[in-house]
């Protein structure tokens, strides 16, 4: 009976370990291949073990991949052709933001993907065509590992009746018209590009997280509401500041095998809220992205490593605060204008 009921409480636990083994075990191999941009693979691996997310069949792994593969060839000649042509580059660079916007055949993981090509290779191919080519590669590439170690995940920990719970739980997205997604396009576009129009003058390419982030963040519509907005900055400030205790432990321990078990016990403490009924639930993955990414950028670079953590830190604070004034701002003009309108 004890033995049943241990089981019963494991396999109701089952997508809390998949979700923290499985990053913790991608992590582990990521940082043992040490490849190009090898920190982002757990980063993002975790969109495909999130709550209700279900694993990829073999044509959805492989449409995404060769979806990828096409966005990435696209933004490389795209950006060989019109690069030097400002005035042409800058339009048709805005109409294809505008049609990932606004495009509903791509699923959101994808486009996100797809989003992260676009928004890059342009700008690092201003400094070079071979960087741009080169951070092409490594996206592939790290978007192939992510799929293969989550599929390898899904085959130890595989998907249950408790995945059913969170997928039917997870909220169906409106199917809107034509001309509401050509709105929410525009007004999306209207947040991102100034963003893309101050890198592509200034040359930020330090900060390329910030456009990043804000490509990513303006996707949802919920940060318009101000306590949502409030919880994502704070939920990426907690990521932020887990990073840095941790990386100031890893420097007493300096071992792989250390930040294994450090990242096992901070996704714990996320995952517990994550995979819960708590009201900001999802903002708790967002939290563990951030403490990823930004340890995952530190730990793979140079002497310099201790600065990167506030500047990454500030960097991401700069693109939620950003995300969330704009939303704020768009959404009282719009109120305002429909009190005009009755």
């Amino acid at each position: 009976m004890k033995l049943n009921k241990y089981l019963d409480g494991f396999r109701l636990d089952i997508p809390i370990y998949r979700y923290v083994l499985g990053a913790s075990f991608i992590l582990l191999v990521s940082s043992l291949l040490n490849y190009s941009l090898s920190y982002l693979t757990p980063v993002l691996a975790l969109g495909y073990l999130a709550p209700g997310v279900k694993p990829l069949s073999l044509k959805q792994a492989t449409s995404f991949l060769m979806v990828l593969l096409l966005a990435n060839v696209i933004a490389i000649v795209f950006s060989s052709i019109f690069l030097n042509y400002t005035l042409v580059f800058i339009p048709l660079f805005a109409l294809g933001v505008l049609w990932l916007y606004f495009s509903d055949k791509l699923p959101m993981m994808v486009k996100v993907f797809a989003l992260i090509s676009f928004l890059l290779i342009p700008m690092l191919s201003i400094q070079s065509g071979k960087i741009g080519a080169f951070v092409a590669v490594s996206l592939i590439n790290n978007a192939l590992m992510a799929v293969v170690l989550t599929q390898i995940v899904f085959l130890i920990f595989p998907w249950g009746q408790t995945d059913e719970v969170f997928f039917k739980s997870n909220p169906v997205a409106p199917v809107k018209t034509e001309n509401q997604r050509f709105k929410y396009a525009v007004n999306i576009l209207a947040i991102v590009f100034p963003v893309v129009l101050l890198f592509y003058f200034f040359g930020l390419y330090d900060s390329l997280v910030v456009l990043i982030f804000i490509s990513i963040l303006s996707m949802s519509p919920a940060l318009a509401n101000a306590k949502v907005g409030l919880v994502m900055i704070v939920a990426n400030i907690i990521g932020g500041l887990m990073a840095i205790l941790v990386y100031h432990l890893l420097t007493v321990v300096p071992m792989l095998l250390t930040l294994i078990l450090l990242t096992l016990l901070v996704g714990l403490v996320f995952a517990s809220k994550l995979f819960s009924k708590h009201k900001f639930a999802p903002v708790f993955g967002t939290a563990f992205s951030t403490f990823l990414l930004i340890l995952g950028s530190v730990t793979s670079s140079d002497a310099e490593a201790g600065s990167k953590v506030w500047t990454r830190i500030i960097q991401i604070g700069i693109a939620v605060i950003y995300v969330v004034i704009v939303f704020r701002v768009m959404e009282y003009f719009n109120n305002s204008r429909k009190s005009r309108s009755l």
